[in-house]
């Protein structure tokens, strides 16, 4: 990347759809970011609910693209039994690792101990949804079988077992991972003593579509594990909401829960012959029951009507990125990289059982870093044209790592595939997963002296640069890619759209002499961007092209090397990037693809020239109107415009600006008019009570001035929460 910072970008959706009668929270003000193409779906569902009793949170994922739907998505409710999700998600993680055996036994036992004292409580089969299993008090039941009644039966008993062998902070934490913290698991079921000190067990829509989406994506499972997971389920027996506003048949990997006043289902729907979509629908004091599942049922079949096999919103893809996508969802690297960055023990932990098994793959040390981590090329393939493809050479800019591991997967599993054998007989390839392994390990973009590797390609004063300097002389590559994240927070020219993914043939020299390694260049980066348009319509932009002496992509070009710069940037509801790490693939196969067949020496170089540029930069978050209350001081009313600085999560994050930011244009905007921003106490210890530019952004907006009145939103770095 030339010259922009990676930063996350904090996500927020809300909206009111209610009767209730309660003090509505102020209205978000959106800048419009990215089209999600999914505006109708949300006006139907909207219209469905308008005239409604009840409270309705509704969230929508389209697992393909990342588009999504919110309506009223962070609305807090009681969780129910949707509560059993992330316990099941957590019981198959640990086993996944290794510290848990699904099918090693426990002792069944109906009592256990409330989570705010010493008192026990009793469980019993008549206020249980499945009574079977009280009948084994005493014996030993395996938790494959516990976990597959606590889902399919809804099981409170299995429940509670599971939660005392797991404990909630464990199932908090992975929730934590996978951008799930609209829910809070908190304790078991039927525990009276902590219901009443209010410590329940809450979802949002959001956070619920969230979990959901990660088992649907694997996030942090390995496939195995992940479709035992879906099969549990799947097998739910409990089937008169979604499942209703469904064609017959449709498998629905989903749960369901209600209390008083309570019901709610949300799961992951498998269209036959479409790609997989979330939808949740919580409902609270509804007129009755049977209206809360009608509304289910009809926030289903809207749903399917517009994501359906058939469905009026459904992405219509040119054949060749489908078959390219649909490669991705068969073989894509399962179970890693949940997190923000990707450190070197975790790739290479990742990468080796792939390498290990294929008889294609091999993998050498180029080089050490600064700090003595080991650099690394990874190659397959004897044919007569080599390409090298370079990742996070910026620490904090892994996107392109998960995809350069996802292509490995797909190559170590799939080696008899047309592609691979064709790409294995005409090309050698050449791949250094992570050239900054230091900046990796601290998330930052320079390596551990503070330089940019990617501005010591004249010098060579690094051992990164020295590195891939080697690479490039001993591969001599004719074609190359340089990997990197941008700004998720470039627009597109001066569009309010941002760009998705920037593409870039650099020039050999500042008068940008067209060489044929520049001509094969301009041609490469032509085609992959009429390739990838349909899958970021709107959202593609050609990156600045002025010649930098010191850079690696220009020198490259320079010495002859045909390079191609592929920027990720920011898509819709997608801090963690996981549709445009799958854009990434669709680009690096594509490039193989042309690369090995010359299709892209048929391409002109007209669709790269009319690309938008990069435009400017926006804000990630401004809380507008608010009055902030600090210790001993008259509270001032301020806005406050916040950003994060890398990929390195919350602490990455800080205030950039504060006072009349009228005119800043923000990605996401909180009106906290009328409202009050109380900082937290650690961070006004930390900052001597003042509020600063550059401290961490941890805010309670309530009510009042009064630090007991009510929240109505919670600033928590890159998470932001509605209360109300």
């Amino acid at each position: 990347m030339r010259r922009l910072t990676f930063v996350l970008v904090p996500v927020l959706l809300a909206g009111a759809c209610s009767t209730a009668t309660r003090t509505a929270a102020p209205a978000r003000v959106h800048t419009p970011e990215l089209s999600t193409g999914l505006a109708p779906l949300e006006a139907a569902i909207r219209a469905r609910l308008a005239n409604e009793p009840g409270e309705f949170g509704i969230a929508v994922i389209d697992l393909e693209t990342g588009r999504r739907v919110g309506v009223n998505e962070e609305l807090v409710m009681h969780a129910a039994s949707t509560m059993k999700v992330p316990v099941l998600l957590e019981l198959y993680r640990r086993a996944a690792e290794g510290s848990i055996d699904l099918d090693g036994a426990m002792t069944v036992r109906t009592r256990f101990q409330s989570i705010v004292d010493t008192s026990h409580y009793e469980l019993s089969a008549g206020g249980d949804s499945e009574a079977d299993l009280y009948a084994r008090a005493g014996s030993r039941v395996t938790l494959r079988e516990l976990a597959r009644r606590m889902i399919v039966r809804s099981s409170n008993l299995a429940t509670n077992l599971l939660i005392d062998t797991l404990k909630a902070p464990t199932v908090m934490a992975t929730l934590s991972r996978i951008d799930g913290l609209g829910m809070t698991v908190r304790r078991g079921v039927e525990d009276s003593p902590a219901f009443a000190a209010g410590l329940n067990n809450t979802t949002n829509a959001r956070g619920l579509a969230n979990v959901f989406a990660s088992i649907a994506r694997c996030d942090i499972l390995p496939r195995t594990q992940c479709d035992e997971v879906v099969r549990v389920l799947a097998d739910q027996e409990f089937n008169d909401m979604l499942p209703t506003g469904m064609p017959t048949g449709t498998r629905i990997a989903h749960k369901t829960g209600w209390i008083t006043g309570i019901q709610h289902d949300g799961g992951i729907v498998f269209p036959d012959g479409s790609p997989p979509f979330v939808v949740v629908v919580l409902t609270r004091g509804a007129k009755d029951t049977t209206a809360a599942k009608i509304v289910a049922r009809d926030v289903a079949r809207l749903t399917w009507d517009a994501l359906g096999p058939a469905g009026s919103m459904r992405p219509h893809w040119p054949a060749a990125i489908r078959e390219i996508a649909d490669l991705y969802d068969r073989h894509h690297y399962a179970g890693t990289f949940p997190d923000a960055g990707v450190k070197h023990a975790e790739l290479w932990n990742a990468l080796r059982p792939v390498i290990d098994r294929s008889s294609l793959i091999e993998d050498q040390e180029i080089a050490t870093s600064a700090q003595g981590r080991s650099i690394r090329a990874v190659s397959f393939g004897t044919g007569t044209t080599p390409v090298l493809l370079w990742s996070q050479m910026h620490g904090d800019e892994p996107t392109a790592t998960r995809a350069l591991a996802d292509l490995l997967h797909f190559v170590a599993s799939a080696p008899d595939d047309r592609r691979v054998t064709t790409w294995a007989s005409k090309l050698s390839v050449h791949m250094i997963p992570m050239l900054n392994p230091d900046g990796a390990e601290v998330t930052q973009r320079r390596d551990a002296f503070g330089v940019d590797v990617n501005r010591d390609a004249r010098t060579l004063r690094t051992p990164e640069g020295r590195a891939l300097k080697s690479a490039q002389e001993r591969f001599r590559p004719v074609y190359g890619f340089n990997l990197h994240d941008q700004n998720p927070r470039t627009r597109v020219e001066r569009a309010e759209a941002l760009a998705a993914i920037a593409l870039l043939a650099p020039p050999p020299d500042s008068q940008g002499t067209l060489t044929p390694g520049y001509d094969r260049a301009l041609r490469l980066a032509s085609f992959l961007g009429r390739r990838i348009e349909p899958m970021v319509q709107g959202h593609l932009t050609r990156y600045d092209d002025t010649f930098n002496p010191r850079a690696f992509g220009d020198l490259m070009e320079a010495w002859g090397v045909s390079t191609v710069l592929i920027e990720s940037g920011a898509w819709h509801n997608d801090p963690a990037k996981s549709y445009l790490r799958k854009v990434n693939f669709v680009l690096l196969v594509s490039a193989l693809d042309a690369i090995a067949s010359g299709e892209h020496m048929r391409e002109s170089a007209e669709f790269y020239a009319r690309m938008p540029e990069n435009g400017l930069t926006i804000n990630g978050l401004l809380v507008r109107g608010g009055t902030v209350v600090l210790p001993g001081m008259t509270p001032a009313r301020v806005d406050i415009a916040i950003n994060e600085k890398s990929v390195g999560g919350t602490d990455a994050t800080e205030i950039v600006d504060i006072g009349d930011l009228d005119d800043l244009v923000a990605r996401d905007t909180i009106n906290a008019t009328g409202l009050f921003i109380h900082v937290d106490a650690g961070v006004l210890a930390a900052s001597g009570g003042l509020l600063r530019n550059g401290d961490f952004p941890r805010f309670t907006i309530r009510r009042t001035a009064d630090p007991a009145s009510a929240t109505v939103w919670i600033i928590d770095g890159i998470r932001v929460r509605r209360m109300e």
